[in-house]
């Protein structure tokens, strides 16, 4: 494999140290996925601008996070299972919730219609994916709920190819896959 090493603080293009500064206000730290981003601030502003826009939305914090849950874990990215795990039991997930969701099932039926979205969506690239957008209208989702959920599921896209490919030094808690 071939790894891109994470940046330094004095390695970052100057527009890059706001973003890290950002993320070490918020998060106690720069992830190293950010690190590794920098090497293209137009790639970190995609990741920290979408996710940023999608925080104003409709949907939850924990539905957020449990959407990268269950995409990561299709996409077996260990680097934001750990990530967006740690995130979720922040946002209140409880941890039966935060291992389930790995698997698109949790205890809330509406957030449960967004995770078997959000997996048909990654799985199919929107493509055949009319039944689980059937289930999720049947679930209640709107319009709005729907396409963020799209939009979630592109993010997660981005990140899980960057780690997987590039083999991202985890650097949150690693978090062991449920089986199905």
């Amino acid at each position: 494999m071939s790894a891109i090493t994470p940046l330094a603080d004095d390695e970052v293009a100057p527009r890059v140290t706001k973003t890290f500064d950002q993320a070490r206000a918020a998060m106690g730290k720069v992830p190293n996925l950010f690190r590794v981003l920098a090497h293209a601030p137009a790639a970190l502003d995609v990741y920290t601008g979408g996710q940023g826009a999608l925080r104003g939305g409709v949907l939850p914090a924990a539905t957020r996070e449990m959407i990268a849950i269950a995409v990561a874990t299709a996409n077996g990215c260990d680097y934001c299972l750990a990530a967006h795990t740690g995130a979720a039991r922040a946002a209140g997930v409880s941890p039966e919730d935060r291992a389930s969701a790995q698997l698109g099932r949790v205890s809330d039926p509406h957030a449960e219609a967004v995770l078997k979205l959000a997996l048909a969506v990654n799985e199919s690239h929107g493509r055949d994916a009319t039944p689980a957008l059937e289930a999720a209208r049947a679930a209640g989702l709107s319009d709005a709920e729907i396409l963020e959920t799209v939009a979630h599921v592109s993010v997660s896209i981005l990140t899980n190819s960057v780690n997987n490919l590039v083999g991202t030094t985890l650097d949150f808690p690693a978090v062991a896959r449920v089986a199905a």
